[in-house]
């Protein structure tokens, strides 16, 4: 046998860090494998649910953060048409119920926290710098065939290995053989802006929604407060790879020209737009092949209108250390429970964030009768809609071996 191999993490992006931690709490070594020099983190802001926080929380990370991440007092969402206000939910409320923070915080940080907590770790070793070039395996160990910055080859041996590469996935495509992620028909525009310059109509303090047809956007503090992450969905051809490709803001100015003077006032202040296309990974695909498994975008890539992309990654952390930890048997049959254990409740995160993209994008009747039908509904019974997404924790999963 080889467990006294460790397992080998593929990627050093959220998912994967978060994954050798939960390896590591339960005693279990991980090699974590990263192309870029870490950190290197970059992107939007996340919304971290109590699903998510009460995770980092128990992995001696949430501390980390705490000067970071904000807790806004209310989400708030609003027309896009009109400006008015549909509805809002308490984050103390948020909190409360489920025993857990509601906060925001900048990708970069997140990634910093984790990346500082797995580097205290004994039972991990990072190697950055190391793109994979193969993938192989034997009855006895997984072989994974790397090229280091200074053009050396090197092999190393794990007793399984774990894609946490992402939407892009090589070890999807090359390797397990689930199939490439598929466009949405709809691409996000993101920047960052110093507080102080948003316009004084803004809510700086709390999270924004604002919902109009064929177009979204979400706004809230992050960095301590100190600066307001933007990101505008809007309905798109442009489907090229990347997280970092400039856009054009005549463009998204003229595409929100017609939604309140606030918000095109907000739009006006950066000129440094980023955009990336949005793409799903259909869940019900493999996620595991031999002694190899996906986590994360890797296996179910999703749309952003649940903010569960990031948490669902760290459930599968904890998840995946659960079945390596405390299932016995071969470790393809233990990657396979792990798999079964995450897919319904992932299928339904993904469905439903689906449905909320075009929930938010309506127009005409349909975009009055949700408005409506917002404004009408009572607050707790809006909270009560999240109780199956925020109520979760690892010790609520069963596997079936």
């Amino acid at each position: 046998m080889s467990e006294h191999l460790p397992i080998i993490v593929v990627g050093a992006g959220p998912g994967g860090l978060a994954t050798a931690i939960a390896l590591a709490h339960k005693n279990i070594p991980t090699l974590l494998l990263e192309r870029s020099t870490l950190p290197n983190e970059v992107g939007a802001g996340l919304q971290m649910s109590p699903n998510a926080s009460g995770l980092l929380q128990n992995w001696g990370v949430w501390q980390m953060l705490d000067m970071q991440a904000v807790t806004p007092n209310r989400i708030r969402i609003q027309s896009g048409v009109s400006g008015n206000q549909l509805t809002e939910i308490s984050t103390r409320e948020i909190s409360n119920r489920y025993g857990a923070p509601y906060m925001v915080v900048h990708r970069a940080d997140l990634q910093t926290a984790l990346y500082q907590r797995a580097s205290q770790m004994d039972l991990i070793e990072i190697v950055d710098g190391c793109d994979m070039r193969e993938v192989s395996e034997t009855e006895e160990y997984v072989e994974l065939r790397c090229e280091l910055a200074s053009g050396e080859q090197r092999l190393f041996r794990g007793s399984a290995l774990i894609g946490a590469d992402g939407v892009w996935s090589r070890i999807r495509s090359d390797y397990v053989g689930s199939g490439e992620a598929a466009y949405s028909g709809k691409t996000a525009w993101r920047t960052t802006l110093p507080i102080q310059m948003a316009p004084p109509s803004i809510d700086c303090a709390n999270v924004g929604l604002w919902l109009a047809p064929n177009a979204h956007l979400v706004h809230y503090p992050i960095v301590g407060g100190h600066m307001m992450n933007i990101v505008a969905i809007v309905k798109d051809d442009w489907k090229e790879e990347g997280w970092n490709v400039p856009g054009d803001p005549r463009w998204l100015n003229q595409r929100f020209a017609r939604w309140p003077r606030e918000i095109r006032e907000l739009l006006a202040e950066r000129e440094d737009w980023l955009k990336w296309a949005l793409c799903g990974q259909n869940p019900n695909r493999p996620w595991t092949k031999g002694k190899v498994a996906l986590i994360g975008d890797a296996a179910h890539a999703m749309l952003p209108f649940m903010a569960q992309g990031a948490a669902m990654a760290l459930e599968d952390a904890a998840i995946l250390a659960r079945a390596l930890n405390e299932l016995d048997g071969p470790m393809d049959v233990r990657l396979k429970a792990y798999e079964m254990a995450r897919k319904a409740r992932v299928c339904k995160v993904v469905a439903k964030a689906r449905r909320n993209g075009d929930i938010y994008h309506l127009d005409g009747l349909m975009a009055t009768a949700r408005n409506m039908t917002m404004r009408l509904m009572p607050k707790q019974r809006l909270l009560s809609q999240f109780d199956w997404i925020y109520r979760w924790t690892p010790e609520s999963v069963t596997f079936d071996t």
